[in-house]
């Protein structure tokens, strides 16, 4: 007599289906989360190489920090400054040294451009379609973002601490640099003062203008005048005056990746950076900090490793 086939029942069959599920739903958190830890791994070690290659030009560059961007090659004249590669007005992401990161955007789809012109900027297309503000070197996008934004040099993931380290506005005097060229001698703690980080841009999400990285108050004492972005960065709907502002954008589980002029980085919260907080978790601009009191600091920014003006500031009699 032919043996009986074992096969499942249709309860020994749910049974199993109910035990895979159960053990999916326990597995599926623990893997998101280690896939957000890879991330944020890849995007600290994007911005230790970025700050390496900031430190090798600071050491070939007369000791000093580059501009946040670079539009004329002095204050008073008309001419557009052109870098090496054939960039007009470069950002900050130019001056990072070539030789360890590599040019923001690949300059060959431009050559033609170059050839006619003298330079490309922002509005120039290549040869294959490429937009002027594309970039290309994987060193300078964060895993983490990826949104309409993540290839664009100017609202791409990572900003400069440019109020303290390379503001070349002239929103004090149209005859000089508002902060600019700054000597690392003027950094007394390199270790405490950010170099880079996570940006936001203008907006509650991910937006425009995100190469400049603010501080929590604005750096009067080094002739700031306004923050990074403008009104017109800032999405309709929201409120200007908390939007049109850059601060470090808390996109790893909470906490944003910043690297400090040492070229150590750290991922923070927004109260460990110095932020101020409202209720709904929003960083808030000071654009007034000599009317305390606020919470806000910049002494991780500054490079003095201390804010006179916060503590005066808290302590409610202003700046002395």
């Amino acid at each position: 007599m032919r043996p009986r086939r074992a096969a499942f029942t249709l309860i020994e069959l749910l049974v199993v289906i109910a035990i895979i599920s159960l053990l999916v739903s326990i597995l599926m958190p623990s893997l998101s989360a280690a896939r957000r830890q890879a991330k944020a791994s890849v995007c600290l070690s994007n911005l230790r190489r970025l700050a390496t290659g900031m430190n090798i030009y600071i050491s070939n560059s007369r000791e000093q920090f580059p501009p946040f961007r670079l539009k004329k090659a002095r204050p008073t004249t008309n001419d557009l400054y052109v870098n090496k590669f054939g960039r007009k007005e470069p950002r900050w992401h130019w001056f990072v040294d070539p030789e360890e990161v590599g040019p923001v955007i690949d300059p060959e789809p431009f050559f033609g451009e170059i050839e006619s012109s003298g330079s490309f900027g922002d509005n120039s297309i290549g040869a294959n379609g490429e937009l002027g503000t594309a970039m290309t070197n994987k060193y300078f996008l964060c895993p983490s973002l990826s949104d309409q934004q993540e290839l664009d040099e100017r609202n791409g993931a990572y900003g400069y601490n440019y109020q303290y380290l390379g503001n070349a506005r002239t929103d004090t005097d149209a005859q000089r640099w508002d902060n600019f060229p700054v000597g690392i001698s003027r950094i007394r703690s390199g270790s405490q003062t950010v170099l880079l980080g996570d940006s936001r841009g203008a907006g509650k999400e991910h937006g425009k203008h995100s190469y400049t990285l603010d501080p929590p108050r604005l750096a009067i004492e080094r002739d700031a005048k306004i923050f990074g972005p403008g009104d017109n960065d800032v999405p309709a709907g929201l409120e200007k005056s908390l939007y049109r502002y850059s601060p470090v954008e808390m996109r790893h589980g909470q906490r944003g990746t910043v690297v400090f002029v040492d070229s150590h980085a750290e991922s923070m919260t927004l109260e460990e950076l110095g932020y101020q907080v409202n209720k709904d978790g929003v960083a808030e601009p000071i654009l007034d900090p000599l009317n305390g009191p606020y919470e806000a600091t910049n002494k991780l920014w500054n490079g003095e490793a201390m804010d006179e003006i916060a503590q005066d500031a808290r302590r409610g009699g202003g700046a002395s």
